[in-house]
């Protein structure tokens, strides 16, 4: 299943997607900085969301062992977000059966480390629209 609303609107690049490990990327179009040229912080926060509930899930839809959602973001922001393209590393710290602590490092195109984040993240339940193969683990 490929991205959908808003995370389509993104257009993401999941470069890396394991159990525990994300890498996830975003150009930055016009639309998604000011008129300085640095991103939006909610873009910014927006990515690394989208990396660290990665992270937590296993992978992205159709890939992810897990069902989550996020309980707990916070984001420190070092540098300005400038450049062509930002790239998120998560990594998961410790996952236990009901929450995964993540954390996640934003690095910009020519290499300024711009953000840093914290995650916690809550197992739960199949819903509608969720891949099938997870229904028999809820």
């Amino acid at each position: 299943m490929p991205d959908v609303g808003f995370r389509k609107w993104l257009e993401l690049d999941y470069e890396v997607m394991t159990d525990e490990r994300a890498v996830v990327s975003i150009d930055l179009s016009e639309h998604k900085v000011n008129v300085r040229g640095v991103a939006h912080g909610g873009v910014v926060a927006s990515l690394v969301d989208v990396a660290m509930g990665t992270a937590a899930g296993g992978g992205n839809y159709d890939t992810r062992k897990r069902l989550v959602a996020t309980q707990e973001l916070k984001v420190n922001y070092l540098a300005p977000a400038k450049g062509d393209r930002l790239t998120a590393t998560a990594n998961v710290v410790r996952a236990g059966s009901r929450t995964i602590v993540v954390t996640c490092d934003v690095m910009t195109d020519t290499g300024v480390h711009c953000a840093t984040a914290l995650g916690t993240f809550m197992t739960r339940r199949f819903s509608p629209g969720d891949p099938e193969r997870l229904k028999e683990r809820d």
